[in-house]
């Protein structure tokens, strides 16, 4: 993945902070801009029709499901229109259909989507690559393909690095053993 300089970045949270479930569906998205947006109605309309969530604008936040403020969490982030967009856990509290609509909506997207999930069957619907955390080379890897052949990739990635790291234990026991071999004479 190659991040330019200049591009945005909007994060789709798991959920909604505690001090925000009072706030309106409008008051809620005008939270996600510095200055005010004349036209927040217009953008709101549109983000909510695109991740298939009707409500009035002046209702409070609280007041919806778990699922629902999912997806207002998504339409949240859409509304920055940024360059890359960044979903955590974006299936937890969704529903069937929800996730149906989120994987529509993904599949869709122009977009770079970075997608955080557990959910193996969700990230196979509509990926193209995966970036892997290596926490015993403390680096980010790139994989191309969907989920399921990037595991299979990170796989044989780890067993030849397994094998090698056997060889190179089994050269240092074998030269420890040729240290104490002479050092002994």
């Amino acid at each position: 993945m190659n991040i330019v300089s200049g591009n945005t970045i909007a994060i789709a949270r798991q959920v909604i902070p505690r001090e925000q479930l009072d706030l309106t569906i409008k008051e809620f998205f005008e939270t996600a801009f510095e200055e005010k947006d004349y036209q927040i109605d217009r953008k709101i309309t549109e983000v909510l029709k695109a991740v298939n969530f009707n409500a009035p604008t002046n209702k409070p936040i609280k007041e919806f499901s778990g699922g629902q403020q999912a997806r207002l969490l998504l339409a949240y982030a859409m509304i920055q229109r940024p360059d890359i967009l960044l979903l955590d856990e974006p299936t937890n509290n969704l529903d069937r259909n929800g996730i149906g609509d989120l994987i529509s909506f993904l599949m869709e997207y122009d977009k770079t989507v970075v997608v955080i999930s557990h959910d193996a069957d969700f990230l196979n619907l509509f990926t193209d690559g995966v970036l892997y955390l290596n926490k015993a080379r403390c680096q980010v890897e790139q994989y191309w393909g969907d989920y399921y052949d990037v595991v299979e990739q990170i796989a044989a990635q780890i067993e030849k690095e397994q094998m090698q790291n056997a060889r190179a234990e089994k050269k240092i026991a074998d030269a420890k053993e040729k240290i104490n071999f002479f050092s002994n004479k």
